[in-house]
């Protein structure tokens, strides 16, 4: 019976298994094509941001003002770093919203994309991230999608590739 049963799984995932095999792994050409290193996007889940984020509304008074948006009507304040870095965000509204990340190996490019969106991107390790879009009027992130630094892979690629062998760079 065990037989059966492995010889059916193996007919019904074979598909599976050559489809992610024919899958390239970076989205554009491979790192031994590349010119410099490069970061690329989609590796992580859309909601891995989520489970170390925390976005609240509080009641506070108003603080010194941070970085001002080009219509000078709102702005950010940034505090932290690592492990925990927090934006509050004052929208003239009468609270304030507060992002807090925490497990966080840095935030970096927190900056306003136009008068009412705020990028931030969050940092959970040395290669993997997210890039935020948030919305200060509407109160919600717009854009989440996970973003990795291929400075490793490149730097292997590239010192890897005149011995095996690769798609730009050839063998010596």
């Amino acid at each position: 019976m065990r037989q059966k049963t492995e010889k059916l799984l193996v007919i019904l995932l074979f598909p599976l298994i050559c489809s992610a095999a024919d899958k390239p792994q970076w989205p554009g050409l491979p790192p031994d094509c590349w010119k410099e290193s490069r970061s690329y996007h989609g590796a992580l889940g859309p909601d891995f941001w989520k489970a170390n984020t925390k976005i609240s509304v509080v009641k506070k008074p108003k603080p010194a003002p941070g970085i001002f948006s080009p219509n000078n009507g709102y702005f950010f304040v940034l505090e932290g770093w690592r492990p925990s870095a927090k934006v509050t965000i004052y929208a003239e509204k009468d609270h304030l919203i507060e992002v807090t990340f925490s497990e966080l190996f840095g935030l970096s490019d927190v900056r306003w994309i136009n008068e009412k969106l705020l990028f931030m991107r969050p940092w959970w390790g040395r290669i993997q991230g997210t890039d935020l879009i948030y919305d200060v009027e509407n109160e919600k992130v717009i854009y989440a999608e996970g973003i990795t630094d291929a400075y490793i892979a490149y730097q292997q690629y590239q010192e890897s590739c005149p011995q095996t062998g690769c798609d730009c760079i050839k063998k010596k």
